[in-house]
């Protein structure tokens, strides 16, 4: 069995393997039934299995004798498998393929910049993320494997039906306290950077449509408007300038970006009442069903509302927040104590049907939808918490938690083992003195990092980074049950 434990077993009560900024080199024991086991510590990266979840349990009697990736041919053709393979030795390789200026520069700047300090190097999900959409975007289709990876990636786009429904989704998934925030601003600058530079090439987007699911996190994305008022960058509110994401030479380019970025949630796409004058010699009357008619927007109002800046016709790049929201559903749904699908599916036809209007002004060469669980939704008519089918990265809750970037949920079970707090979730202790090669986490520098992160929308709720910080802890003992989709931060 490939990849068997390496050093037999975990030495510490930690769950934390690998660095946050570094391709995780170890993963916990996975079965093909997704329980790990946290005394097997195997070589390599977990293979992505779409159809197995991963859950942390405690201590077993026994180590399970297989491992996911002892069954990697399995799985190999899978799209995820397949990018990790090419962007990863595309990475390697220092880039190649690549001939915009911009785009090099950029790379370097964000990934291989030995004077950007240790604190702000972005994390390796972050990395992955932006390295595979660059891919795509202007290297892929320069090499056989590339084509295919892209053939196999619209195919994959086709599933959800035909004609104006197909939208060039790309999904990114990174679980939540991974920095997607940060993922969305390097997007916006490699397109808005290299339009500038290279005006009339396709490759690069005009202006940039970011949707959230709720004011809140619509707020939250303030972030990526470039803050006019500040005095200096120090001062600055932006991620842009926050995260060291502009390069020196491009810093005066960044005024202009915010003529040609539009943030809101998806409800703007609802058509409104229209007040004031009558738009229809009907507005008032009574209809045949004996209710007053009132004027609405059509499709073209909704759209000069939301984007009344952008010019038709020019490309456009849509960016999805919480994109598992975002769906054609296939069934209606039901609206019960314990479910909530009817509602659901009606917020994601909005939305769908917004991004879908969208495409037919603009050109939109790329939806990039990011979400920590970009699954279809029970009662949305597809196989409840499956994929989507277009998922180009993935870097979930478990190998967060390997690479000691997110706190440890805590689900308290029976426990029939006799000790005094059996039933209960065992008290959190700290875990002290991990080696530096495991990631910062509990270091000085990784305190500094978690201070100058302490603003980054990606990661949990300021409270819940706290109780993080005070307590990572050994796992209790864990019910095994299939991760849900919750959307939270």
């Amino acid at each position: 069995m490939a990849g068997k434990q390496a050093s037999g077993g975990a030495k510490e009560d930690t769950p934390i393997l690998n660095g946050p900024y570094d391709e995780p080199e170890f993963h916990y024991a996975t079965t093909p039934e997704g329980n790990l086991d946290y005394q097997d510590r195997r070589h390599g990266r977990r293979i992505f299995a779409p159809d197995t979840p991963q859950v942390p349990l405690g201590k077993q009697p026994q180590a399970g004798m297989f491992d996911i990736n002892d069954f990697a041919a399995q799985y190999r053709d899978h799209l995820v498998n397949q990018l990790r393979e090419q962007v990863g030795a595309w990475r390697r390789e220092g880039y190649p393929g690549v001939t915009s200026r911009v785009t090099r520069e950029l790379l370097r700047f964000w990934f291989e910049n030995s004077e950007r300090p240790a604190w702000q190097r972005l994390f390796y999900a972050q990395r992955e993320a932006v390295e595979t959409a660059i891919w795509l975007n202007e290297v892929a289709d320069k090499s056989n494997p590339g084509t295919h990876a892209l053939n196999l990636l619209r195919e994959r786009q086709q599933t959800v039906g035909q004609g104006e429904d197909v939208l060039p989704r790309v999904a990114f998934k990174m679980a939540t306290g991974t920095g997607k925030t940060v993922v969305m601003a390097c997007l916006v600058l490699y397109h808005y950077l290299n339009r500038r530079e290279y005006r009339n090439d396709p490759k690069y987007a005009d202006y940039f449509l970011l949707i959230a699911p709720g004011v809140t996190i619509r707020d939250r994305l303030g972030v990526l408007r470039v803050d006019t008022q500040a005095e200096s960058d120090r001062d600055a509110q932006d991620y842009y300038r926050q995260r060291t994401l502009v390069p020196p030479e491009y810093a005066s380019m960044l005024a202009g970006l915010n003529a040609r970025i539009v943030i809101t949630n998806f409800h703007s796409f609802e058509p409104r009442l229209i007040s004031g004058n009558k738009k229809s010699p009907l507005d008032g009357k009574l209809g045949l069903d004996g209710q007053k008619v009132e004027a609405r927007e059509d499709e073209s109002l909704v759209l000069k509302r939301v984007l009344a800046s952008f010019k038709p016709g020019r490309r456009l790049l849509v960016i999805n927040d919480e994109a598992h929201h975002c769906y054609l559903p296939r069934a209606k749904g039901r609206d019960t104590e314990e479910e909530h699908s009817a509602t659901e599916n009606e917020r994601a036809a909005v939305w769908f049907s917004g991004v879908r209007a969208v495409a037919r002004r603009w050109q939109v060469r790329s939806v990039y939808d990011l979400s920590a669980t970009p699954y279809y939704l029970s009662g949305s008519g597809w196989p409840a918490y499956s994929y989507f089918p277009w998922v180009a990265s993935d870097f979930g809750l478990i190998e967060a938690i390997e690479a000691g970037l997110v706190k440890i949920p805590f689900l308290p079970v029976d426990d029939s083992s006799g000790h005094p707090r059996a039933g209960a979730a065992q008290p959190v202790r700290a875990l002290q003195g991990t080696a530096s090669a495991q990631g910062p986490t509990y270091t000085a520098q990784g305190r500094a990092r978690r201070r100058s992160e302490s603003h980054q929308r990606g990661g949990a709720p300021a409270a819940a980074r706290a109780a993080a910080h005070r307590a990572r802890a050994v796992l209790p003992p864990l019910r095994s049950l299939r991760p849900r989709p919750t959307g939270a931060r």
